[in-house]
C-alpha cells in the first residue's frame, strides 16, 4: 500500500499539472459519482491529507485512496501534439480529468501550455463532496506528519490513549497519526529500537518514535526511491525476513501482527468474524537490537 510520501508526491504533481486549469471534461467511473460532470470549472489544485488525496474543483472535493494498488498519472501530448497513450488499461481508470491549456489573466493561451489528463487508476476509494465538508469527513483522522500543520504532541496523546495497544498496529492506525504504512513501520521502529509488539504505554520514550518516523517521511518525500539507510542498501530491516541485520548480524524475523499479536494470536478466538484488532500486516524486527517493553 503506498505510504504518506508517495501519496504526498502524487498530489504535488496533480497540483503541478492542474491547479490554475479549467476542466474540459470529466469522467468518474464509480457508481455514487458516475453523473459528476465538472466541464467548465476551475481546477483550484490537490492537497495530500496523509494517505488520502484531494482535488478541489469549483466547490467540490474529489477525494481518491490509493489502497493497495492505485495511482494517478498525468498525460500530455507528445511530439505531434497528440494525446499521450496511457500506460495502463483502460478498463482500470477509475477518474479521468481532461483539462484545457493555460490561460493568462485576459484569457489568452498562454505560450507552450498544451492540455493535460489526469488519470487515476485502480482507485480504492473515489468520492466527490463539498469542500466546505472536508473537515467534517476527514476530522477522525489524527494528524499528517508531512501536513503544514503537523502536531506531534497530539499524535503522542492519540497514541497514549491507548496505552495497552501494541506499538506495531498502533503506528499503522491513521486515527493516531497519518502517513506511515508497513515500511515506514519497520524503519522508524528498527532506527528506534522498539520491537513492534511492545505496549504504547511502555515504550521509554515514545515521542522520539513519533520524531523518527516525521524525518524519515521528510527526508524520503521528494525521493523517488524510498532510502532510510544507503543508496545501495535502502532498507534497515522491511523486507530483509532471513538475511542478517546490518547492525548486529542476528537474523531478520517476519511476522503477520494485529493487536492481538503473532502467529494464530493474531485472529483472536474467533477467526470468522474479522475485526480492525485482528486485522494482520506484515511486520518485520530485529530480535537482539529491538527491545519488547511490555
Amino acid at each position: 500500500m503506498p505510504e504518506g510520501d508517495t501519496v504526498w508526491r502524487q498530489a504535488r504533481s496533480l497540483h503541478k499539472a492542474l491547479a490554475g486549469r479549467t476542466a474540459h471534461s470529466t469522467s468518474f467511473r464509480y457508481p455514487d459519482v458516475a453523473e459528476v460532470d465538472f466541464s467548465g470549472k476551475h481546477i483550484h489544485g490537490a492537497l495530500a491529507r496523509g494517505k488520502h488525496l484531494l482535488l478541489r474543483i469549483d466547490d467540490f472535493t474529489v477525494h481518491s485512496h490509493l489502497k493497495m494498488d492505485g495511482i494517478w498519472h498525468i498525460y500530455g501530448v507528445d511530439d505531434n501534439g497528440n494525446p499521450q497513450r496511457w500506460k495502463r488499461p483502460a478498463s482500470a481508470a477509475r477518474a479521468i480529468i481532461n483539462a484545457n491549456a493555460r490561460q493568462d489573466a485576459n484569457g489568452q493561451l498562454v505560450p507552450g501550455s498544451t492540455p493535460v489528463s489526469a488519470v487515476g487508476f485502480t482507485l480504492g476509494l473515489l468520492e466527490i463532496f463539498p469542500t466546505t465538508e472536508e473537515n467534517e469527513r476527514l476530522g477522525y483522522l489524527g494528524p499528517d506528519l508531512l501536513g503544514a500543520d503537523w502536531n506531534p504532541q497530539l499524535a503522542l496523546n492519540n497514541l497514549l490513549a491507548q496505552p495497552e495497544r501494541l506499538i506495531g498496529p498502533a503506528l499503522l492506525d491513521q486515527k493516531n497519526l497519518m502517513g506511515i504504512g508497513t515500511i515506514f513501520r519497520a524503519e522508524t521502529l528498527f532506527l528506534a529500537g522498539v520491537d513492534p509488539r511492545s505496549q504504547v504505554g511502555a515504550v521509554p520514550d515514545l515521542a522520539r518514535v513519533i520524531e523518527i518516523a516525521h524525518l524519515l517521511l521528510t527526508a524520503n518525500r521528494m525521493r523517488p526511491r524510498r532510502v532510510t539507510r544507503t543508496e545501495r542498501e535502502p532498507l534497515w530491516c522491511y523486507g530483509r525476513r532471513g538475511r542478517p541485520c546490518y547492525r548486529c548480524g542476528s537474523f531478520i524475523i517476519k511476522d503477520e501482527l494485529s493487536d492481538l499479536g503473532t502467529g494464530a494470536k493474531r485472529f483472536g478466538t474467533d477467526r470468522y468474524a474479522q475485526t480492525e484488532e485482528t486485522v494482520s500486516r506484515i511486520s518485520f524486527r530485529c530480535p537482539t537490537c529491538q527491545v519488547l517493553y511490555i
